[in-house]
């Protein structure tokens, strides 16, 4: 059986991800910070549907929680074959009254956490190989301006330089490394009220989506495909020739 870990998988976009690769056949480590409930009802959930996991917790943006994490699925999984970065702090704010804190807390967590996670997991994938796919965000291959969202276009800008340094690095090693960015989800939380005007497609997208480009990317059918970014946005952040 295969081993799997996907951070922040206690709900939403994260659960969904972590209940598929469960129907697939993984055995799931399920992420959770402070959503233990959500996360034991998840857990719950996979084992009603004959899959099998756990659950974990801890805090990715310390170094420390992410050795711990790490020494505990080793003792346990001995492997793993994926590793999903999905946790991703979202706290927008106009830049010139931004606070600190959450400057530093959105870059710690979704960047620099990544990096820890990917860094102290990689001795526990095998000889073989394995995947590593982090969740970005439509339009994160623009290098462009954002006053009111300055600091997660930053990390996520980041993660896609890591995701894609950490491709050529690891290339040898047979782990890929790539990155699913999702556009406006029908649960996202700023949803835009002018959807057939700024999704091509003329809807929000749904988890489902999500998860199956995920699916694909961990299946034999991309065994050559690593460093690459995908949107899954229905034309969302689609620039046009002026």
């Amino acid at each position: 059986m295969k081993t799997a870990f996907v951070s922040g998988s206690a709900k939403r976009l994260g659960k969904e991800i972590a209940l598929r690769l469960a129907q697939k056949g993984y055995f799931v480590w399920m992420h959770y910070h402070h959503s233990h409930a959500e996360a034991e009802e998840t857990l719950q959930l996979i084992k009603q549907n004959n899959g099998d996991g756990n659950i974990i917790s801890g805090d990715i943006s310390k170094h420390q929680d992410v050795i711990d994490m790490a020494l505990t699925v080793k003792k346990t999984s001995h492997t793993i074959d994926v590793l999903i970065n999905n946790v991703g702090i979202y706290k927008i704010g106009n830049l010139l009254h931004y606070h600190v804190n959450d400057f530093e807390e959105t870059i710690q967590t979704n960047l620099v956490g990544s990096y820890y996670m990917i860094d102290r997991f990689l001795p526990l994938f095998p000889l073989s190989g394995g995947s590593i796919i982090n969740i970005g965000y439509s339009g994160v291959e623009y290098l462009t301006a954002s006053i009111n969202n300055t600091a997660y276009t930053i990390s996520k800008t980041g993660l896609l330089i890591l995701t894609r340094s950490y491709a050529h690095a690891l290339g040898s090693r047979n782990i890929r490394v790539n990155m699913v960015s999702p556009g406006q989800l029908s649960n996202s939380v700023d949803l835009s009220e002018n959807v057939k005007q700024i999704i091509p497609l003329g809807r929000f997208g749904e988890c489902h989506d999500i998860v199956h480009t995920v699916e694909f990317l961990l299946s034999d059918n991309a065994s050559y495909i690593t460093g690459v970014n995908i949107d899954i946005a229905g034309g969302y952040m689609m620039r046009l020739a002026q």
